[in-house]
């Protein structure tokens, strides 16, 4: 209350004095409690507000603060004054680590909601590959017993073939032979045919000189009876 009040004073006598401080390296702070913190152009009540207040949670960049000072220096976006040093902390406080820690766990669980998607669509993936890879099994088995089908098919006329020319050959073969066979039983037929007839003539012959002799000792017998 008595800040307020204090707020409210020096807001109406309008102080003009302003005083800064040597830049320094800035880091990291927090406002602490869950109010609203004014900042002054200077390290104390007296000076004026550059700004009306900064909200509990409120990240801010730390200029200036040495340890057991009343005031600390800070810079807020384009704003650089004063604020009382109890209300900055070095660290987030609670209720900041709180709400950073629960936008990590819901950032996690929607990591780990959009990693189990993923596990599902990869299984899903995996399992239809499993599935088209076992039909496509089935049908290479279909189109194997095909083309066994088809190559014993187109092996028939090969092999049909093969056997009508070998069965040409030797039907070929076969007529040389009987030709062969014919001429010597022709040969043989007129062999037969001349011997018969020597046969024939030699018997003629023989029983002609048979009789003719015959004649010629009945002719002396009858001379030698005379």
């Amino acid at each position: 209350m008595r800040l307020l009040v204090s707020t409210l004073i020096i807001a109406t006598i309008g102080l003009t004095t302003t005083l800064w401080a040597a830049p320094a390296t800035a880091a990291p702070g927090w406002i602490s409690d869950t109010l609203f913190v004014p900042v002054r152009s200077g390290a104390g009540n007296q000076y004026r507000i550059v700004h009306r207040g900064l909200k509990t949670g409120t990240q801010l960049e730390i200029i200036a603060m040495e340890e057991g000072a009343e005031w600390a220096q800070v810079r807020i976006g384009d704003i650089e004054g004063y604020i009382n040093a109890q209300y900055v902390v070095r660290t987030p406080p609670a209720m900041i680590r709180l709400e950073q820690l629960e936008k990590q766990h819901e950032q996690a669980r929607k990591q780990l909601d959009e990693a189990r998607q993923q596990v599902s669509a990869l299984t899903s993936e995996r399992n239809q590959l499993a599935a088209d890879n076992k039909r496509l099994g089935g049908e290479l088995n279909v189109q194997s017993e095909q083309v066994s089908k088809l190559e014993d098919i187109a092996a028939d006329p090969i092999r049909l073939d093969r056997a009508n020319r070998e069965l040409n050959e030797e039907l070929s073969r076969l007529r040389t032979e009987l030709n062969t066979v014919t001429a010597e039983n022709s040969m043989l037929r007129g062999d037969k045919t001349s011997s018969m007839w020597l046969v024939g003539a030699s018997i003629l012959i023989g029983g002609w000189l048979i009789g003719w002799l015959m004649r010629s000792r009945s002719s002396r017998a009858r001379s030698s009876w005379a």
